[in-house]
C-alpha cells in the first residue's frame, strides 16, 4: 500500500469507545468490549474517495476479471501453477480479522514490522538490575560477618558449608537472576540494533488497518506507537530511492504504469483500491535504469558545459562546483554508501574535472 512521506493523515479514529468500519451497505460499530464481529460485515466497499484524501496518492483502476483469472492460474514468470496453492496466498481469502491483517504483513517486506516494547524491556531491565543489587549487598555482607567471626572461614568453601549452607544457597540464587539478567539485556541489545520501521511503511500499514478495520478499537491502538516500531528486515540498497519512485508512480502514473510494475498475481491479491503492491524486481529495473541515466548525466553534462563555455576561470570553477555537489548528493540518496566512500568517490569525481578543465 502507498503512502507517501507528503501524505495527509487520516483522521484519529474517535475515543467515544466505538469503532467504526467500511461495510457492504451501512457502517459497523464495535463496542469497545470486544464483542464478536459479524465477518460478513467487514467486506469492504471501495469507497467513493480519491485515494489522495486517504494516502495523497490518484484514484487507482481496478484489475480486469480476466487478468484476475489468468493471474490465479500462472506465475509472474509465465509458469502454470495450481489455483487452489494460490488461493492462499491472496489477501481477501483470508477472514476479516487478524488472519487478514497478518496476510498483509506477510504480502511485501516492507510491511514487516513490529513494535520492539522498549519502554517494557527497559523496565525489566532496571528490575533485574536492582535485584542483582540487593544480592550483591548480602553477598558483600555475609562477606564481612564471616572475616570478623573467623578470618579462615572464606579460604576454605567445604569448611564454610559444613558450618552453613546459607552462602551457597545465595550463590544459587545469584546464579539464577544473572541468567534472568543477560537473557534481558541479550533481547533489548537484540531489539535496540534493529532499524526503526520508516514513517512511509509505518503509515502504510496504520492506513490500512484504519480504513478496512480488521481489529476492535482497542487493539488496533498499538498501531498508533509509531515511533516503538522497527523493522523486521533490513532496509536493502537503494530503499529510499525505490520508495519514492513508488510515490512518484503512485502519484503521478495511470493504469499503464499500474499494469507495468505490478504483477497480474498482486493486483488479484485485493480488491481493496488502496492497496498496491509493487514488483520488486520491476521497480528495482526501473530504478537502475533512472540511476545509470543520471550517473551519464553527470559525467557528461559538465564536460559538455565545460568545453562549450568561452566564460572565465571562475565560471568553470562554478561549474565543476555545482555538479560536484550534484554528483555526492546523488551518491548518498541513490546508494547506502558509507561516508568515507562518498568522500573518495566525490574526490574521484572532482579530480576528473579538473583534469579535463586543466586539458582545455
Amino acid at each position: 500500500m502507498e503512502s507517501p512521506n507528503g501524505a495527509e493523515t487520516p483522521q484519529t479514529p474517535p475515543s467515544n469507545g466505538r469503532h467504526t468500519s467500511y461495510s457492504s451497505d451501512v457502517s459497523t460499530v464495535c463496542g469497545s468490549d470486544i464483542e464478536k464481529r459479524d465477518l460478513e460485515s467487514q467486506s469492504i466497499k471501495p469507497v467513493d474517495r480519491s485515494l489522495s484524501h486517504y494516502l495523497g496518492l490518484s484514484s487507482p483502476v481496478s484489475a480486469n476479471l480476466d487478468d484476475i483469472e489468468e493471474d490465479l492460474a500462472e506465475s509472474e514468470d509465465g509458469e502454470t501453477a495450481d489455483v487452489n496453492a494460490l488461493d492462499y496466498q491472496r489477501i481477501d481469502d483470508h477472514p476479516n480479522g487478524y488472519p487478514r491483517l497478518a496476510a498483509l504483513l506477510n504480502s511485501d517486506e516492507n510491511f514487516l514490522i513490529c513494535r520492539k516494547y522498549g519502554l517494557l524491556h527497559n523496565r525489566v531491565l532496571l528490575y533485574r538490575q536492582d535485584e542483582l543489587r540487593e544480592l550483591e549487598l548480602e553477598l558483600l555482607s555475609m562477606d564481612k560477618a564471616a572475616t570478623n567471626t573467623d578470618d579462615t572461614m572464606l579460604k576454605c568453601r567445604t569448611r564454610e558449608e559444613r558450618a552453613s549452607d546459607d552462602r551457597r544457597h545465595l550463590i544459587n540464587r545469584i546464579d539464577e537472576k544473572l541468567k534472568e539478567y543477560n537473557d534481558i539485556v541479550q533481547r533489548t541489545r537484540a531489539f535496540a540494533t534493529l532499524q526503526r520501521a520508516t514513517e512511509r511503511n509505518h503509515k502504510s500499514v496504520w492506513n490500512w488497518i484504519f480504513h478496512s478495520a480488521p481489529l476492535v478499537q482497542e487493539e488496533a491502538k498499538t498501531f498508533d506507537k509509531d515511533r516503538d516500531f522497527v523493522a523486521i528486515v533490513d532496509a536493502k540498497e537503494g530503499s529510499w530511492f525505490d520508495g519514492r519512485v513508488e510515490t512518484a508512480l503512485s502519484r503521478f502514473g495511470g493504469p499503464f504504469t499500474r499494469q507495468l510494475f505490478i504483477s497480474k498475481r498482486d493486483r488479484s491479491s485485493t480488491s481493496d483500491k488502496l492497496v498496491r503492491l509493487y514488483s520488486k524486481r520491476r521497480i528495482d529495473i526501473f530504478s537502475r535504469l533512472i540511476i545509470t541515466i543520471l550517473a551519464v548525466i553527470l559525467l557528461m553534462a559538465p564536460v559538455i558545459a565545460l568545453f562549450g563555455t568561452n566564460e572565465k576561470g571562475a565560471i568553470k570553477i562554478l561549474i565543476i562546483f555545482l555538479f560536484t555537489m550534484a554528483f555526492s548528493v546523488a551518491l548518498s540518496l541513490c546508494t547506502k554508501a558509507k561516508r568515507h566512500e562518498v568522500f573518495a568517490a566525490t574526490a574521484a569525481y572532482c579530480a576528473v574535472l579538473v583534469v579535463f578543465l586543466g586539458n582545455l
